[in-house]
């Protein structure tokens, strides 16, 4: 009888595709099973982004401790970035079997096995060589998240993530390829390439624009989408690349962070908000359906009501389908952690909430648009039941149609109607 392993991802995309490593790291002698269920090694791949994410980091640990205490026999193995920062605050939680820094993740089958008649709780070296790449299957998803590129050296003043991920490296773009016709092998009809700093990938002299143009040519794959680009590191070269194709999806997500010129120097962001707008123009001018998204930290130390109505008024003139917006959160080890003149929590809530409103209303609109235009959308099954189908479209918006059909399979859909916040369609 097969052993079982369940899998606890937080945090971004990069880690999904790191778990499925994981994962398939373990080989045949081991079944996945959902995380809810009972299991002989339970993982938790934690993140760090932000307060939020180190609490459900611990409370994740706390209940896979309370599953090792009711049996002994349970493996229990911590890895992520807020592992990687915080091993002995790990530790502290309670008995877990091995802290695992991100370098080794994919190690963890063997240093499992080695435990067997050594249950001490380990803590690997921190060091960053390039991602690995063995992955057929992405467990509980419908889609294929494919890491090319891990680690940032930009060392942002709000962020963390460059102190756990370490400096840019990419994956040699032969395996790209490779790991890309894997998954079409294996029936996924849309990857979604993911890195901590994916504007960043760099092989020799190719960059991100020529590994898109050499992904286009897969057979099979019919959606490649992008995770969130850096905006100053997006040339004309990656715009002309990715508006020449029908399988990009048009779908584009960017970190803003903020629209005060003040705001983003303090936070160590080397663009001004002008440049920030050029961009987004040119892209929509290219791809005028595409669906732009953007990430919003309210709240940064220092910003005035004058820093965050700067920010709101560039939001508002722009083209935008979505924003994610998040109050500014303390992390150790950052520049930002002991700035003077933090904002109340009080005025960080009511500026978020403030530019989720306006969130709603552009994504509002932006559907609107797409349903005015009778834009064709193209997608992946994620959940089907008993009343109809889900879909994430290639345009970000959730589509519905009213007929059932098996998770995973690609549609080309009309827009008929609109509910809420799906659109609904019928199936071409």
């Amino acid at each position: 009888m097969k052993k079982r392993i369940a899998i606890a991802t937080l945090g971004c995309k990069t880690n999904t595709f790191e778990s499925a490593c994981i994962a398939a790291a373990f080989g045949d002698d081991y079944c996945y099973v959902p995380f809810d269920q009972e299991a002989d090694v339970y993982i938790v791949n934690t993140c760090t982004v932000t307060g939020r994410t180190d609490f459900k980091s611990r409370n994740l640990i706390r209940k896979v401790i309370q599953r090792k205490e009711a049996n002994p026999d349970v493996k229990v193995a911590v890895t992520g970035c807020f592992a990687q920062l915080n091993p002995e605050e790990v530790r502290a939680l309670g008995e877990v079997d091995l802290i695992v820094d991100n370098q080794h993740k994919y190690q963890i089958p063997e240093y499992l096995s080695g435990l067997e008649h050594q249950f001490a709780p380990a803590s690997q070296a921190q060091s960053f060589p390039p991602p690995k790449y063995a992955v057929e299957q992405m467990p509980e998803n419908s889609r294929a998240f494919q890491k090319i590129q891990d680690g940032c050296g930009l060392f942002c003043a709000y962020c963390a993530i460059s102190h756990a991920r370490g400096p840019s490296r990419s994956a040699k773009m032969q395996d790209v390829i490779e790991q890309a016709k894997c998954f079409v092998a294996n029936g996924y009809q849309e990857i979604v390439l993911v890195g901590v700093n994916l504007a960043l990938y760099r092989d020799g002299e190719e960059g991100l624009a020529e590994l898109v143009a050499r992904l286009k040519q897969i057979e099979g794959l019919n959606i490649l989408r992008l995770s969130s680009l850096e905006p100053f590191y997006v040339t004309d070269k990656l715009i002309d690349e990715l508006a020449d194709s029908s399988v990009v999806a048009p779908h584009f997500h960017f970190p803003l962070q903020s629209g005060s010129d003040a705001i983003l120097k303090a936070m160590g962001r080397p663009y001004l908000s002008a440049n920030f707008s050029s961009l987004i123009h040119k892209v929509v001018a290219q791809i005028p359906n595409a669906a732009i998204g953007l990430d919003v930290i309210v709240g940064f130390p220092g910003e005035t009501e004058e820093d965050f109505q700067a920010t709101r008024s560039l939001i508002d003139s722009l083209p935008l389908a979505y924003l994610h917006v998040f109050p500014f959160s303390k992390r150790p080890h950052t520049k930002a952690y002991d700035l003077p003149d933090q904002i109340p929590k009080s005025i960080k809530k009511a500026r978020v909430t403030n530019l989720l409103q306006l969130s709603q209303a552009k994504t509002k609109a932006y559907t609107q648009k797409l349903l005015d235009n009778q834009v064709t959308l193209r997608g992946v099954v994620e959940v089907s039941g008993a009343e109809g189908s889900e879909i994430l479209s290639d345009h970000y918006i959730r589509a519905m149609t009213a007929e059932q059909f098996p998770l995973g399979t690609l549609l080309d859909l009309t827009p008929t109607n609109i509910r809420n916040d799906k659109i609904l369609c019928d199936v071409n």
